[in-house]
């Protein structure tokens, strides 16, 4: 494991990034790459040994686990009769790539396009299209779309359960298209999972972006290092003050401070440093430096209600008894068998109207089943079927709980503010429902564990009891060419000079999709912004 470097106060670098997630790690190395700039990247965990992260059912224990998990609660929410749930996020290099469940998913072409009408000028799917291509390495379609040469690796799945291939075989039956690849020009069907792996293996934006990098020198990581808040000269942004190791530590910037610590901790970050909404500053002893109410505002989340079947073959949660546990370890660690599997081994992506020019609902299929974040399989054959809401209209709210750095940010979720995404998840349903009765599936499964009532009034209650996040928060840090985006389209912080935002916060509408690939693309592409508009 290589060592980072002891940090000085007021070392100084060209562009300081705090956070080494998704996009950050991206925005990193893509800086590295494409100029001789000097590069810090501040992350608040530290890099564990042994490595169990790398193997991808381990998940179940990381996820939860203090050394790897922000272990966030949200607030109850007045739209789900006042529910709390956890709400995961992944601590260390790697961010929430080390605790993710490796589902590539880049979005349907739509979604960017949308982006751009709603005044993300730049940010199309043309426009982001490359991106993708130059960041990823795959064997998988035939595609121009896709890229072979990137450094971040995604793989077709290494052990397919049967229980898969017999879902897939029944969706298709209810009227689904298998589509070999979700990821090219149409992401319309069902198709096997496209994974963030090498070779069986978790392949995190920490080993994908930063460790080459690191390696050779060319950026230096501070873990370990809690941001307290960023540094200003007036509204010009020159660095940030942390905490590491019980001190107070400065680093400075001459080019550019990079918030991209999550759509969570983000909008904290900017509220601790003075931008938000100056009533709500002043309330928790914050003097405000740029009247900005968005932030922390306009929180999206895929909300996704599991349904689990008892089938009549074995599944993933019989590979949790102990002698069966210590095999599958071993074959994990040489990329083989169900230890190399990610969360979901099936995916379909559904037009549940007419007139819609994207999927509006998404199917998660896991060859398990268990009752929410409880890292116990229980021992019975149990498969999940989950649809989700693909584009929200819902939206709520991250605010501060003091004016503390050290103090989780509070997490509105109101995941059902608008009845239109009850309406959606409910279409989705039925689709899941007719799915399960489909042959072949049909014939294995022994009974439906949570059946949705089929009453209107007590499925809407059921929902409302039932759905929670799938742990894709977005938005909170919104983009766009209007004066009350947070963000400008080429990312950088409004009233300020010289402090951008590269992470899912920036997103002005959700995707069709899980958001690790969203959040690699965004840092690729801020990158290519950040070099032409430094301001």
């Amino acid at each position: 494991m290589p060592a980072s470097k002891p940090v000085t106060p007021d070392e100084e670098f060209d562009y300081v990034i705090v956070g080494a997630g998704s996009s950050g790690s991206a925005l990193a190395a893509a800086l590295a790459r494409s100029s001789q700039a000097t590069i810090a990247v501040i992350e608040a965990g530290v890099r564990r040994w042994p490595k169990i992260t790398a193997i991808p059912a381990a998940l179940l224990t990381t996820i939860g686990h203090h050394k790897y998990d922000w272990r966030y609660v949200s607030e109850p929410d007045p739209t789900r009769f006042g529910r709390t749930e956890a709400w995961p996020r992944g601590l260390g290099p790697g961010g929430s790539g080390l605790i993710n469940g490796m589902i590539f998913v880049r979005g349907a072409p739509d979604d960017y396009d949308q982006w751009s009408q709603l005044g993300a000028d730049g940010w199309a799917y043309r426009d982001v299209l490359p991106h993708f291509r130059r960041f990823e390495s795959t064997d998988i379609g035939s595609e121009q779309s896709r890229g072979g040469l990137g450094p971040q690796t995604i793989s077709a799945l290494r052990y397919v359960h049967p229980m898969t291939t017999t879902f897939i075989e029944g969706a298709v039956t209810a009227g689904l298209e298998f589509n070999p690849d979700y990821n090219g020009s149409r992401q319309d069907g069902v198709s096997y999972v496209q994974a963030t792996q090498s070779g069986g293996r978790r392949h995190s934006p920490y080993d994908a972006y930063l460790a080459p990098a690191i390696k050779s020198g060319r950026i230096r990581l501070i873990e370990g290092a809690h941001v307290k808040h960023v540094l200003f000269e007036g509204r010009t942004a020159t660095g940030v003050l942390l905490e590491q190791g019980g001190g107070e530590r400065t680093i400075r910037a001459r080019r550019l401070v990079v918030l991209s610590a999550g759509s969570l901790n983000t909008p904290k970050l900017l509220m601790l440093s003075g931008i938000g909404k100056a009533a709500t500053l002043k309330a928790h002893g914050i003097t405000p430096l740029v009247e900005s109410p968005e932030v922390g505002a306009n929180l999206m989340e895929h909300a996704g209600i599991w349904l689990r079947a008892e089938v009549d073959r074995p599944t993933f949660n019989q590979e949790g008894r102990s002698v069966r546990r210590m095999v599958n370890v071993v074959r994990a660690l040489m990329g083989q068998g169900p230890g190399t599997s990610p969360t979901a081994q099936a995916v379909g992506f559904v037009r549940t109207k007419a007139g819609l020019a994207a999927p509006d609902v998404q199917i998660h299929f896991t060859a398990f089943g268990r009752e929410a974040l409880d890292p116990k399989l229980p021992d019975r054959r149990l498969i999940s079927v989950v649809p989700s809401v693909n584009h929200p209209l819902s939206r709520g709210e991250v605010t501060l709980a003091s004016g503390d750095y050290r103090d989780a940010p509070l997490i509105h979720p109101r995941l059902f503010a608008e009845q239109e995404d009850v309406e959606t998840l409910k279409r989705g349903l039925a689709k899941c429902l007719e799915i399960l009765g489909s042959e072949p599936l049909a014939s294995h499964v022994v009974r439906i564990e949570n059946p949705p009532p089929e009453d209107p009034e007590d499925l809407d209650r059921h929902i409302r009891e039932s759905a929670g996040p799938i742990y894709h928060p977005v938005g909170t840090c919104r983009m766009g060419s209007d004066e009350q985006a947070v963000l400008t389209p080429a990312l950088h912080v409004r009233g300020t000079q010289r402090l951008a935002v590269c992470d899912a916060s920036i997103m002005p509408r959700h995707v069709s999709g899980n958001t690790h690939a969203a959040s690699m693309m965004i840092g690729d592409r801020a990158a290519d912004l950040f070099l032409k508009n430094v301001q």
